[in-house]
């Protein structure tokens, strides 16, 4: 890769101090650009450059979603020339990012979300087979049985309640605990803390998770490597994000309706249930962590569209 590139690089790794997927992520754009440009150097393009560069990914089948954010490290790469004087104009800045269909993300209504957190310790059965006597019958001969009820109850809760990214939970250290147990400090995005709250059914998952967690480590004294961390596996290790979507892909399978629900979906679930219930947008946007409010505003959308689409399923004039 250029060097211009890696210096770039570099400087969002060591200065901006942005995370390392995200820096992952700008390499992989950045690197699509360097094969492009095959040899010329970056200071050298211009913008009908950049243009035939984006038109050759959408030859390839690249997503518009994709595109969009390729040009965005392209943009942050020359506006980070421009600062350090080594070139004067940003040959990306006047090109338009492409038009996205917008995409609904997978949400549960709140009651489906309670029942789905409670049940790696025996919770209801969530969606349209709930009440249903037979086909309750034909989940429990073949539903999967629970990994840790207490830890998975807890984690799930967590996920609903704070509204935190899968990434967020698994950083989570029993340090990062408010003393009252009501509360936690979490790293997001750019490494910026914030303030995330537990509802009382959290609470109580807590309650019931944490003395397991204790007698477990109790019994690897010698395994210190999950002594902080507020979710561990079976052998004392903290639970890495893979494993936690693992975790959420296990109980999501014992159900027709929430198969292949993500950790990412109870994130949705509980900007949706806030919003429904009243919370002032700003406030929803503080608790998730997002940078700009248009972020959160989709949420207002996506409730609009999923209710009128739930409408037009259920009601009999629909």
């Amino acid at each position: 890769m250029d060097q211009y590139f890696e210096n770039y690089l570099a400087y969002i790794a060591g200065i901006r101090n942005l995370s390392p997927r995200t820096v992952s992520s700008y390499q992989n754009d950045l690197a699509l650009f360097d094969a492009y440009l095959s040899g010329e150097s970056p200071l050298e393009a211009n913008t009908a450059d950049i243009r035939l560069f984006l038109a050759d990914l959408g030859k390839k089948n690249y997503e518009p979603s994709s595109i969009n954010r390729t040009l965005a490290a392209v943009r942050g790469f020359y506006r980070y020339l421009i600062r350090f004087g080594l070139r004067k104009d940003n040959p990306a800045s006047g090109i338009r990012n492409l038009k996205v269909p917008q995409k609904l993300p997978r949400f549960l209504f709140a009651e489906d979300a309670q029942k789905f957190c409670a049940s790696p310790s025996g919770g209801n059965l969530s969606g349209e087979d709930a009440g249903n006597p037979a086909s309750e019958e034909s989940h429990k001969k073949a539903k999967k049985p629970s990994l840790w009820p207490a830890r998975d109850t807890a984690l799930l809760m967590l996920l609903y309640s704070t509204g935190c990214r899968v990434s967020e939970l698994a950083g989570l250290k029993m340090e990062d605990m408010g003393a009252s147990g009501t509360s936690a400090i979490v790293t997001g995005k750019g490494n910026k803390d914030r303030k995330v709250f537990f509802s009382k059914p959290a609470q109580a998952a807590l309650a019931g998770y944490l003395p397991e967690r204790k007698a477990l480590l109790d019994t690897m004294q010698e395994n210190t490597a999950g002594k902080k961390a507020l979710f561990i596996s079976r052998r004392g290790n903290p639970l890495s994000v893979r494993g936690i979507q693992f975790i959420v892909a296990h109980y999501s399978e014992n159900s027709n309706e929430l198969r292949h629900l993500s950790p990412h979906a109870l994130r949705h679930s509980f900007a949706t249930t806030m919003i429904n219930r009243g919370a002032d947008i700003r406030i929803v946007q503080e608790l998730l962590g997002h940078a700009s409010i248009s972020t959160t505003q989709k949420y207002t959308h996506v409730t609009q569209e999923q209710l009128k689409e739930l409408y037009h399923q259920t009601h009999p004039h629909g």
